[in-house]
């Protein structure tokens, strides 16, 4: 009689969950005062010399609200007190083989010394201007009615082709 040898279950689950593992956890931090928005303009792909908000990815072990100051942090020097959850997003992108969600967060509560690095210059921006800057981003056109607007928080999806342009942009 063969002796099946049976896998730990640790071991069933780590095997499992590598099928899973495709998705990349991103986030991106509103920072706002006075009807001004803190932009940057990325120095690095992606989205590279547009203007968009502060944010990146989510590292291994750590929790969104972390990720969020750390980023925070990396990108402006800044330190972020309360903040608030505004919505997520799935981004599908065309010929890629993983998947980005993008978590959204807002803050007026910070301290420190703004200041740019490696990341991209920083700057604040009229809320209202923002929409009309040369340079900003697609995306940033799309989310922060949403961040900024007065629904209680939001989800959905977009489909990115194989260029970047949002083909599809669908919020429940």
């Amino acid at each position: 009689m063969d002796i099946i040898e049976e896998k730990k279950p640790e071991e069933r689950w780590d095997r499992v969950m590598k099928r899973y593992a495709y998705v990349v956890a991103v986030v991106f931090c509103y920072i706002v005062k006075d009807d001004k928005v803190l932009l940057i303009r990325r120095g690095n792909p992606p989205s590279y010399n547009e203007y968009t908000v502060v944010g990146g990815k989510k590292e291994a072990g750590e929790d969104l609200i972390a990720a969020c100051r750390r980023e925070v942090a990396e990108e402006t020097n800044l330190n972020v007190g309360h903040i608030e959850f505004r919505g997520v997003v799935h981004n599908h992108m065309e010929g890629r083989d993983f998947e980005v969600i993008t978590f959204y967060f807002k803050t007026d509560d910070f301290s420190g010394e703004l200041r740019s690095g490696s990341e991209g210059d920083l700057e604040w921006c009229e809320i209202d201007e923002s929409f009309h800057k040369e340079g900003i981003s697609e995306y940033y056109l799309k989310i922060t009615p949403l961040v900024l607007g007065d629904r209680s928080s939001f989800a959905g999806s977009i489909s990115i082709d194989s260029e970047g342009k949002i083909e599809r942009f669908e919020i429940i």
